[in-house]
Formats: C-alpha cells, sequence, structure tokens
C-alpha cells in the first residue's frame, strides 16, 4: 500500500494516500540532506562573478536557508496530514470490514448449522405428524377401554381439518411477524436445523451483537387438552436451541400454546394454564419463554411481546 494508491475502495484509498504522506514526511528531509545544500564557492571566485551571477548565487543561497529552515515544518505538517487522513481511512474502512465480516459470518454460521427451509411437501408432512402425534397423546388407558363407545358416538377425527387449522395457525404468527417488518430481524418459516430439529419460525438477526435469535414453536391443541404435548414441544424446542448455539451465541426461544377456546370446561384450562407456569418456571425464563392463550386470542395477539 506504501507503494502504490489503491483505487478499489473510498477508505482504502484514503488510508493509502495518508500513508504515503506519512512516509514523505521522513523521505522529503532524506533526499535533501542527500543533496548538496551550500555552494562551493570561495570568496575570491565570488568576487571575480559579474554582478548578475552574483545575484543568482545569493538567490540560491537564500532559498537554500529557507528550505533548511522550512524541512522540519513541512515535514510536521505532512506527518500530521497523513495521520488524520488515514485515521479517517482506517475508521471508516474498519466501519465497512466489520459489516462485510459479519455478513460472512451471518452465511458461514448458517451454512455450519446447516438451516435449510421446508418445501410445501415437508411442511404437510411435518403438521401431519404433529396432529397424529397430538392424537396419539391424548389416547389414555381409560380412553382405550371406552374405545368402541366413543367410536359410535364420535364421528372420526379429522386429520385433514386439524393439519390445515394447524398451518393457519403458524402462518397467523408467521404474518405478524413480517407485516410487523422489524428491520432488524429475517423471518424464516418451517425451517430444519443440521437436517434433524424443525422449527416454526425462526427471526435471524441481521445484528446478532445486538439482537440474538429467536426460534418460535406454535403448537396448536385441537383435540384434548393434554400436558405432555407441551412437554413434547418444548423437549423438540430446546433440542433446536442447543444445536444452533454452537455457532449462535444469543438465541431466546418461544413456545406459542394455543388451545381451542371450547376444548375444555373453563375449570379445566385453568389447570391447565397453572401446570404450564409451574413447569416454565423451572427454566431459565430469559432464554425460554412460553405463552398460552386460546384460539381467539391468537387473532389478537401482539406481536410486539415478541420481536421489538
Amino acid at each position: 500500500m506504501l507503494n502504490k494508491v489503491e483505487f478499489s475502495d473510498l477508505y482504502k484509498f484514503l488510508t493509502s494516500v495518508g500513508l504515503i504522506i506519512i512516509a514523505s514526511a521522513f523521505l522529503i528531509p532524506w533526499l535533501f540532506m542527500k543533496q548538496e545544500i551550500g555552494l562551493l564557492i570561495s570568496e575570491t571566485e565570488y568576487n571575480e562573478l559579474v554582478k548578475s551571477s552574483k545575484k543568482l548565487t545569493d538567490n540560491r543561497i537564500k532559498l537554500g536557508l529557507f528550505i533548511t529552515k522550512a524541512i522540519p515544518y513541512i515535514s510536521g505538517i505532512l506527518f500530521a496530514l497523513g495521520i488524520i487522513i488515514s485515521t479517517i481511512g482506517i475508521k471508516k474502512w474498519k466501519r465497512k470490514q466489520d459489516t462485510v465480516d459479519e455478513t460472512d459470518q451471518l452465511k458461514l454460521t448458517e451454512l455450519k448449522a446447516k438451516i435449510n427451509e421446508l418445501d410445501s411437501t415437508e411442511i404437510e408432512q411435518k403438521a401431519e405428524e404433529e396432529v397424529k402425534k397430538e392424537i396419539s397423546m391424548t389416547s389414555t388407558n381409560s380412553d382405550k377401554e371406552n374405545e368402541q363407545t366413543e367410536i359410535e358416538e364420535k364421528p372420526t377425527i379429522d386429520i385433514e381439518e386439524l393439519k390445515s387449522n394447524l398451518i393457519d395457525m403458524e402462518n397467523l404468527f408467521f404474518k405478524k411477524i413480517v407485516d410487523f417488518n422489524s428491520f432488524v430481524y429475517e423471518p424464516k418459516s418451517n425451517i430444519k436445523i443440521d437436517n434433524q430439529f424443525e422449527i416454526d419460525i425462526m427471526l435471524k438477526s441481521l445484528d446478532i451483537a445486538k439482537y440474538p435469535d429467536i426460534l418460535i414453536e406454535v403448537k396448536y391443541i385441537q383435540n384434548k387438552l393434554k400436558f405432555s404435548i407441551v412437554q413434547d414441544a418444548f423437549r423438540n424446542l430446546t433440542k433446536a436451541y442447543s444445536n444452533l448455539s454452537k455457532t449462535r451465541k444469543k438465541i431466546n426461544t418461544y413456545l406459542i400454546v394455543v388451545y381451542k377456546q371450547d376444548i375444555a370446561e373453563r375449570d379445566e384450562i385453568n389447570r391447565f394454564l397453572s401446570a404450564v407456569n409451574d413447569y416454565s418456571a423451572k427454566f431459565n425464563r430469559n432464554i425460554y419463554k412460553f405463552i398460552v392463550m386460546s384460539d381467539n386470542e391468537a387473532n389478537n395477539f401482539d406481536i410486539k411481546k415478541i420481536v421489538k
């Protein structure tokens, strides 16, 4: 950089110019000192010169004295100017480079974590698996004893409808995030981390030093209130968190549990809410956050409780 000016970037240009000016503050005195700054002429030879030659010689001597006196000031000014220009260039260059490095780090982190978005078929399969799992979890021993009676009295569960409702609920929260547009997150829906852990929503921070990433798991309970559904969803969320935290140090998680408004009597719903609250108190609430609501409340949910 000292032997040429860098034109590829404005801040590199300023830095290189500043360094060249600093170098010249030392180079100019050195070059000047190598030259003969005086005139090797005797008094006799001087007196023999014609008037015009004497005048020329006097001017050269005066110029040499002036330059000799001015050199320290010139070098000082060049040195100070070079420092100022280089400092401005380096600061601006570093700021820009930090942004480039952060962008590269985000790309590298995503590659390391293997974060992939699911396609439409995978989303359908994921929703169907969750619905079937919910149905299987709500089957207790007493249910099995009365299985034949329930089949006669109750129509077959419509898995397609439950699956569609679940996807719509996940999309509801994702749309709220997108519509809010926080400008500090890149929202992604239905992602798979390291080809193992599926998460409904990930908000990837654009400034990880200031804002943590956010993982959101949405669980829509439509068939029957069962606490094991919450536990299972939370285990899945913590596994995804543990895997992602190897490459992304700042992460917050939200488990959003939504239940159908008429899924049970009010007393049973209150017991369920109390159980979830007691369960969430066992974990670090700065990292793991639980939000429980009915499907009616979900429509009016303020997404700013999650995204600032």
